[in-house]
Protein backbone atom coordinates (compact mmCIF):
# COMPACT_ATOMS: atom_id res chain seq x y z
CA UNK A 1 0.00 0.00 0.00
CA UNK A 2 3.02 2.63 0.98
CA UNK A 3 3.85 2.00 -3.18
CA UNK A 4 1.03 2.89 -4.09
CA UNK A 5 0.97 6.58 -2.17
CA UNK A 6 4.87 6.94 -2.71
CA UNK A 7 4.12 6.54 -6.56
CA UNK A 8 0.78 8.87 -6.80
CA UNK A 9 3.22 11.90 -4.61
CA UNK A 10 6.05 11.09 -7.61
CA UNK A 11 3.35 11.35 -10.24
CA UNK A 12 1.63 14.83 -9.08
CA UNK A 13 5.13 16.41 -8.41
CA UNK A 14 5.98 15.65 -12.04
CA UNK A 15 1.98 16.91 -12.73
CA UNK A 16 2.92 20.07 -11.14
CA UNK A 17 6.00 20.53 -13.09
CA UNK A 18 4.35 19.97 -16.37
CA UNK A 19 2.14 22.72 -15.29
CA UNK A 20 4.17 25.06 -14.60
CA UNK A 21 6.15 24.94 -17.04
CA UNK A 22 4.62 23.40 -20.22
CA UNK A 23 0.92 23.91 -19.91
CA UNK A 24 -1.89 23.07 -17.91
CA UNK A 25 -3.81 20.84 -19.97
CA UNK A 26 -0.69 18.74 -20.66
CA UNK A 27 -0.31 18.73 -16.97
CA UNK A 28 -3.41 17.50 -16.28
CA UNK A 29 -3.50 14.86 -18.99
CA UNK A 30 0.24 13.21 -17.50
CA UNK A 31 -1.70 12.88 -14.05
CA UNK A 32 -4.43 11.31 -15.58
CA UNK A 33 -3.05 8.84 -17.67
CA UNK A 34 -0.34 8.60 -15.07
CA UNK A 35 -2.85 7.52 -12.03
CA UNK A 36 -4.20 5.28 -14.76
CA UNK A 37 -1.10 3.40 -15.39
CA UNK A 38 -0.77 2.95 -11.95
CA UNK A 39 -3.87 1.56 -11.31
CA UNK A 40 -2.81 -0.87 -14.13
CA UNK A 41 0.81 -1.55 -12.62
CA UNK A 42 -1.76 -2.26 -9.57
CA UNK A 43 -3.31 -4.50 -11.28
CA UNK A 44 -0.18 -6.59 -13.17
CA UNK A 45 1.06 -7.05 -10.11
CA UNK A 46 -1.54 -8.65 -8.00
CA UNK A 47 -2.80 -11.14 -10.99
CA UNK A 48 0.52 -11.54 -13.11
CA UNK A 49 2.95 -10.97 -9.98
CA UNK A 50 4.58 -8.59 -13.00
CA UNK A 51 6.21 -5.66 -11.32
CA UNK A 52 8.06 -4.46 -14.54
CA UNK A 53 5.07 -1.48 -14.99
CA UNK A 54 5.74 -0.03 -11.41
CA UNK A 55 9.78 -0.51 -11.84
CA UNK A 56 9.11 1.78 -15.37
CA UNK A 57 6.96 4.23 -13.73
CA UNK A 58 9.29 4.59 -10.40
CA UNK A 59 12.06 5.49 -13.36
CA UNK A 60 9.82 8.06 -15.13
CA UNK A 61 9.98 11.38 -12.35
CA UNK A 62 13.38 10.75 -12.03
CA UNK A 63 14.17 11.43 -15.63
CA UNK A 64 11.49 13.79 -16.55
CA UNK A 65 11.96 15.87 -13.58
CA UNK A 66 15.25 16.72 -14.04
CA UNK A 67 15.10 16.97 -17.93
CA UNK A 68 11.74 19.61 -17.56
CA UNK A 69 14.12 21.78 -15.41
CA UNK A 70 16.20 22.35 -17.55
CA UNK A 71 14.34 21.94 -21.20
CA UNK A 72 11.71 24.72 -20.11
CA UNK A 73 12.29 28.11 -18.42
CA UNK A 74 10.19 29.13 -15.10
CA UNK A 75 7.28 31.44 -15.22
CA UNK A 76 7.80 32.15 -11.29
CA UNK A 77 10.06 33.36 -9.11
CA UNK A 78 12.11 31.17 -6.79
CA UNK A 79 12.10 28.45 -9.29
CA UNK A 80 15.59 27.32 -8.18
CA UNK A 81 14.20 25.44 -5.23
CA UNK A 82 13.00 22.97 -7.67
CA UNK A 83 16.76 21.93 -8.45
CA UNK A 84 16.99 21.25 -4.70
CA UNK A 85 14.53 19.55 -4.22
CA UNK A 86 14.78 17.35 -7.06
CA UNK A 87 18.46 16.40 -5.97
CA UNK A 88 16.62 15.46 -2.68
CA UNK A 89 13.95 13.27 -4.89
CA UNK A 90 16.84 11.66 -6.04
CA UNK A 91 18.83 11.28 -3.25
CA UNK A 92 15.76 9.19 -1.54
CA UNK A 93 15.16 7.02 -4.50
CA UNK A 94 19.15 6.14 -4.55
CA UNK A 95 19.00 5.36 -0.58
CA UNK A 96 15.71 3.14 -1.15
CA UNK A 97 17.96 1.48 -3.70
CA UNK A 98 20.84 1.03 -1.66
CA UNK A 99 19.26 0.52 1.43
CA UNK A 100 21.22 -2.15 3.27
CA UNK A 101 24.41 -1.20 1.81
CA UNK A 102 23.75 2.16 3.39
CA UNK A 103 22.44 0.40 6.65
CA UNK A 104 26.08 -1.27 6.53
CA UNK A 105 28.16 1.64 5.71
CA UNK A 106 26.82 3.93 8.63
CA UNK A 107 27.21 0.99 11.01
CA UNK A 108 24.03 0.03 11.35
CA UNK A 109 22.72 3.35 13.29
CA UNK A 110 19.84 4.01 10.48
CA UNK A 111 18.55 2.22 7.01
CA UNK A 112 18.13 3.35 3.96
CA UNK A 113 14.90 2.85 4.26
CA UNK A 114 14.42 5.27 7.25
CA UNK A 115 16.79 8.06 5.02
CA UNK A 116 14.58 7.95 1.87
CA UNK A 117 11.72 8.69 3.80
CA UNK A 118 13.37 11.85 5.30
CA UNK A 119 14.49 12.74 1.96
CA UNK A 120 11.16 13.08 1.06
CA UNK A 121 9.83 14.76 3.99
CA UNK A 122 12.51 17.28 3.00
CA UNK A 123 10.98 17.64 -0.77
CA UNK A 124 7.97 18.59 0.66
CA UNK A 125 9.33 20.63 2.87
CA UNK A 126 11.23 22.67 0.23
CA UNK A 127 8.59 22.92 -1.91
CA UNK A 128 6.81 24.41 0.68
CA UNK A 129 9.09 27.22 1.02
CA UNK A 130 9.25 28.23 -2.65
CA UNK A 131 5.62 28.48 -2.53
CA UNK A 132 5.49 30.63 0.09
CA UNK A 133 8.12 32.91 -1.29
CA UNK A 134 7.14 32.72 -5.22
CA UNK A 135 5.78 35.25 -7.76
CA UNK A 136 4.72 35.40 -11.42
CA UNK A 137 7.67 36.08 -13.52
CA UNK A 138 7.08 39.25 -15.17
CA UNK A 139 9.60 40.08 -18.21
CA UNK A 140 10.05 43.73 -18.48
CA UNK A 141 11.14 45.25 -22.21
CA UNK A 142 13.70 47.13 -22.33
Amino acid sequence: MLRHKMMMSASSLLSILVIERVDERAGLSCLISLLSLLLVGSVCERILDDMRLWVVLNLVPCVAIPALLFLFPPKYTHSRFWFLATGFYLLARFEGLADRKVYSVNRYFISGHSLEHLCFAMVTLILTVMLSFRNIKITRDS
